[in-house]
């Protein structure tokens, strides 16, 4: 049997996690007193659920971070990505926004493992460019479907290997650990000021359970209609920017079923269903301006209109009108068995499931006015802004009459499939070795696949794909990093007309790629404890085997490869003092390599957007290794009060088989892809061959303070820095930084509550980092930027709510330049050339809840 100490750290950490779960459903502030007692937390509130957060903390084997169930969804966040943004050493990317992706201690969102309930989530993107990747969408999973959420920091043996990062796990919640008949309802409008419209959304969670605890039953769902818009400034040099605008009408469903059956304090069965969907339909907009002094124009430019070489100053060319509405979906599904049976000193889990995702674009056109008008104006992007003087040409009211329907590749729908079936056998048994007090050993097994397709519309002969703007005009819409407007068309008219052409498809077998991936683990791991110090040490063993299946030619191609790797891991945490605890951790972690990066068939770009001289041919490679990280970290935590913490820790990285890119030009002879366009078809193409290249360290230190005054007031803040060391030959931009890692990222958060409500305000911020994306859009520096979120809550009375959220209060732009170290002469991605700049919106929620 477990021993009376460690029957302590499992019991609270058991009862930290119950509350965390159930947390959305506790009385507001103030209705009851907090307490913690050995076998029983109650808590309630901000500082009940940051209490608990902290227990969790405290208790861990390892380095890990908690959020509770008061925090996600409660201030102000609409996704988990947004919540976990205020742990330290986290940083997100933001996407239209919301958060999307989520980087651990700079080391990148692909080096994120995101579990829910222990297991990978299927996942696609909407988007028509999105790659096929193992990072979990966040913007698919609404917060109120979750109970809990754990940060592994720090590895160990048990857990799912794939973190290089770290690990976050996703706990949806349980009946048996919630009161009967609990019942939680809410409705909110959602304002956001690009789009200027009210979106509703609705949640709500039922949980029954019988009288004897034995069996209960939850379920909750989620409903948010949203309409976005995003206006910026874009730029593809040496030819020509213009500003841009994106529309999307976003649809999210998303339910939970819940299964459990513990006849005894033996057993227990939890069966788990959770569906997952968003239509996001959406159009982008564009008036491209070209530039009139380009290489090929004859123009010479002077140094002083040049920005590192690359001219940013001059004459426009010709201006053109584009639009490219779209329809997309996102769907995931999980079903998934977990049986747990303790016995007399002995606990054996079997987990069974399969988890499906299906997304895409499902149909895409575009269409411009074709004509081309020649302007007599100018462009600047000194000052790190793109502008431009149009002068006689008036964009806000140009109707060029008609516009032209592109056809073949430009007229398509490019449908993605991901699925993983797994099962997973663990069992942890008591001993008594010395220190050693628990052995724990297990197996998993999973079969996945993930699939990208593309078909091209063929339309009836004779189809007339010029069409009349006289029937499509739908006023202007804004655009661009400043005050621009130009023509809005009727999206579903144009495809409504789109629509009525088709007579068939045709599968672009060239565009096929598949991946099948058979990944099995086994693993050991101690638990051990003493006077003072616990911890525990284990051996993971895993094995890959992939296949990556394609065309060529018209003939299906395989290819295979295969990788093993043992993954040691030791934790340790000693108690220094009473309220001291120092920590100490040693592992060798993985990452397995991108499934795009995966695709060994060719994945050509540039070739339908209109853009000359940047075609791509990207060839992926099956065999890529994965990375593989030796890591250490040290910390140590100071609970100086209830509720309370201030800690700091260190941590280093050595991660290596990054993926590079060998990249070098070939004429139009050299590629067996047809290109109907002369001009594009006399640049050539450039090659772009991925393959493991060097290593990477990752080093730097979190702190972190925490206090409850005691008062109803309270407070967070944390910091991390972040040195990311790497050779710069590892990236053609030449920079020695690693992708998507922030030097400086920091959280500053104060709250206050009573009886009667709560508020509270948070600012986050990360400075600048690297982007890099194989294709046109290169690799750039994203600038530094913050977001300053409020929120606050009125009680009505114990069962009503009424709160108000704000986020991103300042709507600082997001600026992306050029940023290559080496010389690029009329490029957009010389140093300090801006590239891309989108304005970002402010998000205002007005909500009412009940909670019985």
């Amino acid at each position: 049997m477990f021993t009376k100490k460690t029957r302590l750290y499992h019991s609270v950490s058991a009862a930290a996690l119950a509350v965390m779960a159930s947390g959305a459903m506790s009385a507001p502030a103030g209705a009851q007193e907090d307490s913690m007692e050995l076998e029983e937390i109650v808590v309630s509130g901000i500082r009940g659920g940051l209490r608990a957060a902290l227990d969790v903390k405290r208790n861990s084997n390892g380095i890990v971070d908690a959020i509770s169930a008061e925090d996600i969804g409660k201030f102000p966040d609409k996704n988990v990505a947004e919540s976990l943004q205020r742990i330290p050493g986290i940083t997100i990317q933001r996407a239209f926004g919301e958060g999307s992706d989520v980087s651990i201690r700079g080391a990148g969102s692909g080096f994120t493992k995101t579990t829910l309930n222990g297991q990978n989530v299927a996942s696609t993107g909407w988007f028509v460019f999105e790659p096929a990747r193992r990072s979990f969408n966040y913007t698919l999973l609404p917060s109120e479907l979750v109970g809990s959420v754990e940060v592994y920091k720090s590895s160990q043996a048990d857990l799912l290997e794939g973190g290089v990062g770290g690990t976050v796990t996703v706990n949806t919640r349980k009946p048996l650990d919630m009161d009967n008949f609990s019942i939680y309802a809410s409705v909110e409008g959602s304002h956001q000021d690009d789009s200027d419209k009210i979106d509703p959304q609705a949640s709500g969670l039922f949980s029954w359970k019988n009288d004897d605890e034995t069996l209960g039953l939850l379920v909750s769902g989620v409903y948010q209609k949203r309409n976005l818009q995003r206006q910026g400034n874009e730029a593809f040099w040496e030819w020509g920017a213009g500003p841009v605008a994106f529309e999307q009408d976003r649809e999210r469903r998303a339910i939970t079923g819940t299964v459990q059956y513990r006849p005894n304090e033996n057993l227990d069965v939890v069966l788990n269903y959770v569906n997952m969907e968003m239509a996001a339909n959406n159009t982008n907009y564009a008036m491209w301006l070209t530039q009139g002094n380009t290489t090929w124009s004859g123009v010479e430019v002077p140094e002083a209109d040049k920005i590192s070489e690359t001219p940013a100053r001059g004459p426009l060319g010709v201006a053109f009108f584009q639009a490219r509405p779209r329809e997309a979906t996102m769907k995931s599904r999980v079903y998934d068995m977990d049986i747990t049976y303790a016995g007399e000193g002995y606990v054996f889990d079997f987990q069974v499931g399969r988890t499906e995702a299906s997304g895409g674009t499902d149909f895409e056109m575009v269409v411009d006015d074709g004509l081309a008008p020649a302007l007599n104006g100018t462009y600047d992007f000194f000052g790190g802004e793109q502008t431009w003087d149009t002068g006689s040409f008036d964009m806000s009211t140009y109707d060029p009459g008609t516009v032209v329907m592109g056809l073949g590749e430009n007229f398509n729908r490019t449908p993605k499939k991901d699925a993983e079936t797994y099962i997973q056998a663990d069992f942890e048994r008591d001993v008594d070795y010395g220190v050693i007090n628990s052995i724990k050993v297990g197996a998993r097994y999973s079969d996945h696949n993930t699939k990208s397709r593309r078909y091209v519309y063929q339309t009836a002969e004779g189809f007339d794909n010029v069409f009349s703007t006289a029937g499509l005009l739908d006023g202007t819409i804004e655009a661009g990093a400043g005050n621009y407007e130009f023509l809005k068309l009727d999206a579903e008219a144009l495809k409504d007309l789109a629509r009525a052409a088709i007579v068939g498809e045709t599968e672009d077998l060239g565009a096929y790629s598949e991946i099948d991936e058979r990944n099995f683990a086994a693993y050991a791991m101690a638990t051990f404890e003493g006077d003072g110090f616990r911890g525990n040490a284990g051996l993971r063993w895993v094995n890959t085997d992939a296949t990556s299946t394609y065309y060529l030619d018209g003939q299906q191609q395989e290819t295979d490869a295969s990788y093993s790797e043992f993954l040691p891991s030791f934790n340790i945490a000693i108690d220094a003092a009473e309220d001291v605890i120092v920590r100490a951790s040693a592992a060798r972690v993985l990452t397995r390599p991108q499934y795009v990066d995966m695709y060994v068939n060719p994945n050509v770009t540039g070739t339908n957007d209109d853009l000359p001289a940047n075609q791509f041919w990207i060839v992926g490679n099956v065999g890529l290794q994965p990375f593989v990280s030796n890591q250490l970290d040290l910390s140590v935590e100071w609970y100086f009060a209830e509720g309370s913490i201030l800690s700091g820790g260190i941590f280093f990285k050595d991660v290596k088989n990054f993926v590079t890119v060998n990249e070098y030009e070939v004429g139009s002879s050299d590629i067996p892809f047809d290109l109907p366009d002369p001009d594009e078809a006399a640049a050539g193409w450039t090659v772009q061959e991925l393959e493991n290249g060097g290593s990477a360290d990752l080093k730097g230190f979190e702190l972190q303070y925490q206090q409850d005054y005691g008062n109803g007031f309270g407070s967070i803040v944390n910091y991390t820095y972040t040195d990311s060391d790497v050779s710069p030959e590892q990236f053609s931009d030449a920079n020695p930084v690693v992708t998507d890692s922030s030097r400086h990222a920091f959280n500053v958060s104060g709250y206050y509550e009573n009886e009667l409500f709560n508020v509270r305000a948070s600012y986050n911020y990360r400075s600048k980092y690297m982007m890099r994306e194989v294709g046109a859009y290169g690799n750039r520096l994203h600038n530094g930027y913050g977001s300053l979120d409020l929120s606050g809550k009125w009680f009505a009375n114990e069962n009503i709510t009424v709160s108000l959220d704000v986020n991103n209060l300042l709507k600082q732009d997001f600026k992306q330049f050029g940023n290559n170290q080496v010389s690029s002469p009329n490029s957009g991605f010389a140093d300090g050339f801006p590239l891309y700049q989108y304005e970002t919106a402010r998000r205002i929620t007005l909500g009412v809840s009940f909670k019985y």
